[in-house]
């Protein structure tokens, strides 16, 4: 088992993302770019269709540039001119929709593609660019979103992918995504790649199906200069507060960090340990589950069981991070939740000796998740 996952990671770990640098153009920028590549690159059936794609791309070049930190004002701005296209009468090289089912139907369809998708550049390895957009699964473990990648170019494009953190819009969970699949999306296609990843905090809710996931230009890259260093400390002035009742441990070490930080405000210093801690657990995990002491009313289903273990453990962590303490009682109102929900059933109305086989089972799970924690120099063992 150990084997086969670091086979796995190897391969996948092999991916860089390439993120803006600071020179690069402002977000509202590259939002009124991207839609206008995305925009030339549509398929066109007439000359009026052709004429609007000139006219669409140049308002979205001309949105981004006057609002080049702001990306919603830009794709507002596009909406607005699809919407004016939409309701104007056709003239002589001014095509309108009022009067004309055709550029009704096409601007109608284009609007449908563009707003609906929050564009994005992502570099790929050929230099040219790729449009993305990022849904929720409604899921806070495994396949926690859907990157959807589309080619504008008239070249492949490889991606290249590293670790990354998703961080929350502050209605929603982040995440952690340890590896990111390498795809290589053809010419003027659209590839879908599922990201499977852990949520970083167990009192928000997951980014439900279909709703759009924070700005791919927003993912923090974990790699090179941004991993964390064999001698990281935490540093007052990168957010962190002295806290000496937390559980949390300098990742692979048996010194306690003594601190606290929020995971939300500075995600630029939470996210290594974050991408540290869960690589950690899951080589802990994989390590005792071969040893043979790894058993949870889970274990005949392998993978459920897997991916339960590191999730729970991992919430501990990132909790212990921030501040809010994830404890046994949390775990078991949450099981008992999911009984409830699963059963239609309040807990006080079931058998005694369900009730009680929920408790014990609760209690053997979270002995699990701590002694996983401590196996992975990730939790303190208690004294």
């Amino acid at each position: 088992m150990k084997k086969t996952m670091l086979t796995v990671l190897s391969i996948w770990v092999a991916i860089t993302l390439v993120l803006a640098q600071n020179n690069a153009p402002g977000p509202g920028e590259k939002a009124g770019d991207n839609i206008a590549e995305r925009v030339e690159s549509a398929a066109t059936s007439s000359s009026d269709q052709k004429t609007l794609v000139k006219e669409i791309a140049e308002a979205a070049r001309k949105a981004g540039k006057d609002n080049p930190n702001d990306p919603d004002k830009v794709k507002e701005a596009v909406r607005k001119k699809l919407d004016e296209i939409r309701d104007r009468k056709s003239e002589n090289g001014k095509p309108g929709g009022k009067n004309n089912k055709e550029i009704e139907e096409w601007v109608k369809k284009l609007k449908s593609e563009l707003m609906d998708k929050g564009y994005v550049e992502l570099p790929g390895s050929s230099g040219t660019s790729l449009v993305c957009s990022a849904s929720g699964t409604g899921r806070t473990t495994g396949h926690i979103a859907t990157l959807t990648l589309y080619n504008p170019s008239s070249v492949p494009v490889t991606t290249e992918f590293s670790a990354v953190f998703i961080p929350s819009d502050g209605q929603y969970q982040p995440y952690i995504v340890p590896t990111i699949a390498n795809v290589t999306i053809p010419p003027h296609t659209t590839a879908n790649v599922p990201i499977e990843g852990y949520c970083a905090d167990i009192f928000s809710k997951p980014v439900p199906t279909g709703v759009s996931m924070p700005p791919v230009e927003n993912w923090i890259n974990i790699t090179g200069a941004n991993a964390l260093s064999n001698d990281w400390q935490p540093v007052a002035s990168n957010g962190w507060k002295p806290n000496s009742n937390t559980t949390a441990l300098i990742p692979g070490t048996a010194n306690p960090i003594g601190h606290t930080i929020d995971l939300n405000r500075y995600q630029q210093e939470a996210a290594p340990l974050l991408l540290d801690a869960i690589n950690r657990i899951s080589e802990a995990y994989d390590r005792m589950k071969s040893n043979g002491t790894i058993d949870t009313p889970f274990a005949g289903n392998p993978e459920k069981e897997r991916e339960a273990v590191i999730q729970q453990t991992f919430w501990i962590y990132a909790a212990a991070l921030s501040g809010k303490e994830y404890t046994a009682d949390n775990f078991l109102d949450n099981t008992i939740r999911q009984y409830e929900s699963n059963t239609g059933r309040k807990m006080s109305a079931a058998p005694a000796t369900t009730r009680d086989n929920i408790k014990e089972g609760a209690t053997d799970f979270w002995g699990t998740f701590q002694a996983v924690g401590i196996e992975a120099k990730v939790l303190a063992a208690h004294q």
